[in-house]
């Protein structure tokens, strides 16, 4: 049942929701020691969420996995622009109580306010921009992934409006003498921070050439690590059950493929984990997944407490299956098997589709592909559509004795056609139901050669079949698909490991350096195509998203060279995110790229605040262009650049733990991406970027102070 798969996930995705916010108040509780601050901050994630909840209702979308998912994403997130704005309200109020409180209250905290506006309106847009592309990904991929974008990016921007509205307001209303009293100073975390990253900022600016140097070296190995990483499509889902489609010889009858299954799930019964297993033989032909008396369809339910051993019990099963032959098998799972028939219109995440003319040929190319795709490592149950030779009475008309009898071909094949399907004659009324008549020769009259030899036909002079043509049993195909105009036969196998793009392209290099026979052509489809067209696509999404960010960032600076510099850390999160996905499998997945399309926005946000901060002090305070002011502005910011990136990076941890879990299929890897990355970027921009800014930004900083104000 698909929704015991529903439920869980949504109970998964909640609890990971709240434990992530949990991790949020650790983080504040732990930087601000204040409870007034840490209460105001909070006020973001609910008030998010409801609004978040009030788009989608107006809009009428539904809550389920993929939107709660996105939810949990972003609720580190939720309070990044709440953090930003009070910790700067607290620490201007500070600096007021100290300097004699010479200024009204609402003014400080309306200035303090102000002046990181610009960077909490840009660090959002930022992140809106680059995810917007991905709302044109189309496919099953993109379903999913606009389903989790939709709410990231709604709960993001109502975070901001609530930073910029009602944060100020309740700063204002809630941060009054009583409340600074025993603040006058930062926290001791805060300062033994400053008092160790402060000599590493210096260093790091006199020695701008090693750290920019490790920092590229590091970049190049990660080129590597994504190079010999796996690659696959969509995240396997955990559904906690299986199904394996079981196919025996054509023409067997429906009690022996009965027998046969019976004796298969005796056999499946006996894997430790599983609950329940049942089938269902043959399909009538209106059926949508119709099949016939030799197909069969075995569903397999898994315990609940045994879900997170999917693998071993994909294997155990897999190894039955490898014992009993005579038949070919299709393993995987029921919702994922729906996915498949969307992505290339067959049940298998390998489908590789053989084109041609002559069944003959087809047949031997659809072999050669069968031996490659079996010396792949993690392919099994490769497999050739049933397309055998069947024995078959063929009717061969004399057109010579026909026109004798003054007969043409059409009526006599239209009249034979009409005995053996069957013509509708009209309809009877069977209560309030409306019935077809239908007339058809009986069994008797077509069930051998004699009979239909025997068959009578209303023609003067051609009484039987017979007398007009000849009646042979002779070898036909069971089946001929088309598509595209053209025959096509299907060779299909399941999966099991990390990098089917591999395992696939092996096979496919092999084969395509093998000689096909004349008319064959072949098209690798399944998830091999989808992860290949959909890692296209999103490397063109994140070429625009980047090119979207310069534009923004340069309408903020107003200068190509700071726009660049705060672009440097957009780099720096794939050291991180690479080092997450070999520490977590070594496979990349769609699921991972969104990741780091997602990652490009939100770290600018480190360089805006850094760099602004010291166009701050150079333009509006007057301070000079020394290392001495950028570090000032560094430990300015070291405090919300930390926070912002701490919270976001620990309420992914439930995401990050139990990524087996149903419903966090998709959403662990974009949260060990996320993770990894912001670790690696925050690191490295607290250090790199006011070394490059010291390096290649006092230019740009003096011209751009004798126009017009960035607002930083």
């Amino acid at each position: 049942r698909q929704e015991k798969f529903i439920r869980a996930g949504l109970a998964n995705v909640e609890g990971a929701l709240r434990d992530g916010t949990l991790l949020v108040i650790i983080v504040l509780v732990v930087f601000l020691m204040n409870v007034r601050t840490t209460a105001i901050t909070l006020t973001a994630i609910p008030l998010s969420i409801l609004a978040t909840a009030i788009v989608f209702n107006a809009f009428g979308l539904s809550v389920n996995v993929m939107t709660l998912g996105g939810i949990a994403v972003a609720v580190g997130e939720l309070v990044d622009d709440a953090i930003v704005d009070v910790e700067n309200i607290f620490r201007r109020l500070r600096l007021w109580m100290i300097g004699g409180k010479k200024e009204n209250r609402e003014s400080v905290v309306l200035a303090a306010s102000q002046e990181v506006r610009n960077s909490i309106v840009y660090a959002t847009v930022l992140v809106a921009v680059v995810f917007f592309p991905i709302f044109l990904m189309p496919g099953i991929e993109g379903r999913l992934i606009i389903a989790l974008g939709s709410a990231y990016l709604v709960s993001l921007v109502a975070s901001m409006a609530v930073s910029l509205t009602v944060t100020p307001v309740l700063s204002a209303l809630l941060l009054n003498d009583s409340s600074l009293i025993g603040h006058e100073k930062e926290t001791r975390v805060v300062q033994k921070i400053k008092e160790r990253i402060t000599p590493w900022i210096y260093w790091c600016i006199a020695n701008v050439k090693i750290i920019g140097s490790v920092t590229i070296g590091a970049l190049f190995l990660t080129v590597g690590m994504y190079y010999f990483a796996g690659k696959e499509g969509i995240p396997p889902f955990n559904e906690g059950s299986m199904v394996t489609m079981v196919f025996l010889p054509p023409g067997t009858a429906l009690s022996t493929t009965n027998e046969y299954m019976t004796r298969l799930e005796n056999a499946v019964l006996k894997v430790e984990g599983v609950r329940q297993v049942s089938h269902i033989a043959g399909r009538a032909p209106a059926d949508p997944h119709g099949g016939s008396a030799n197909s069969s369809e075995m569903q397999i339910a898994i315990k609940p407490e045994y879900e997170k051993e999917y693998d071993r019990i994909f294997s155990d099963i897999q190894a039955v299956l490898d014992r009993f032959g005579n038949a070919d098998f299709s393993l995987g799972q029921p919702i994922t098997h729906r996915v498949e028939m969307l992505l290339s219109g067959v049940r298998a995440p390998i489908v590789v589709k053989v084109f041609g003319d002559d069944p003959a040929n087809m047949e031997i190319a659809a072999k050669q592909v069968v031996a490659e795709l079996k010396k792949q490592k993690g392919i099994s149950n490769a497999r050739i559509q049933q397309n055998t030779v069947v024995p078959e009475f063929r009717i061969y008309v004399d057109q010579n004795r026909l026109a004798e009898y003054g007969l043409s071909p059409g009526p006599v094949a239209s009249d034979i056609e009409m005995g053996l399907m069957g013509d509708k004659l009209g309809q009877v009324r069977l209560g309030p139901a409306s019935v077809n008549v239908v007339s058809y020769f009986d069994a008797e009259s077509k069930g051998s050669m004699e009979s239909l030899r025997d068959l009578a036909l209303p023609f003067k002079g051609a009484e039987s079949l017979g007398s007009v043509g000849d009646v042979r049993i002779e070898g036909g195909r069971n089946s001929l698909d088309h598509e595209g105009g053209k025959r096509v036969l299907v060779v299909s196998a399941n999966y099991q490991g990390s990098d089917v793009v591999g395992a696939v392209g092996g096979a496919k290099a092999v084969i395509e350096s093998q000689k096909l026979p004349v008319g064959v052509t072949l098209s690798f489809e399944g998830n091999y195509k989808s992860q290949k067209e959909s890692s296209q696509r999103l490397a063109f999404v994140f070429i625009v998203g980047v090119v979207m960010i310069f534009g923004v960032l340069y309408h903020a600076f107003r200068s190509i060279p700071i726009t660049f510099l705060v672009m440097t850390n957009i780099p720096t999160v794939f050291i991180g995110g690479m080092v997450g996905v070999w520490l977590t499998g070594g496979s990349v997945s769609l699921a991972h790229l969104v990741g780091f399309i997602s990652l490009a926005g939100i770290v600018s946000r480190n360089g805006i605040m850094l760099i602004g901060r010291s166009l701050s002090l150079v333009q509006k305070e007057g301070l000079p262009f020394t290392s001495e002011t950028i570090v000032k502005a560094t430990l300015d910011r070291v405090v919300p650049v930390l926070m912002t990136s701490l919270v976001t990076a620990l309420a992914l941890v439930p995401l990050l733990t139990s990524g087996g879990e149903s419903g966090k299929e998709m959403l662990h890897p974009l949260a060990v991406v996320i993770f990894g990355g912001l670790i690696s970027s925050t690191i490295i921009s607290l250090f790199l970027t006011p070394a490059l800014f010291y390096r290649f930004g006092k230019e740009a900083a003096m011209r751009s102070s004798k126009v017009e104000s960035t607002g930083f």
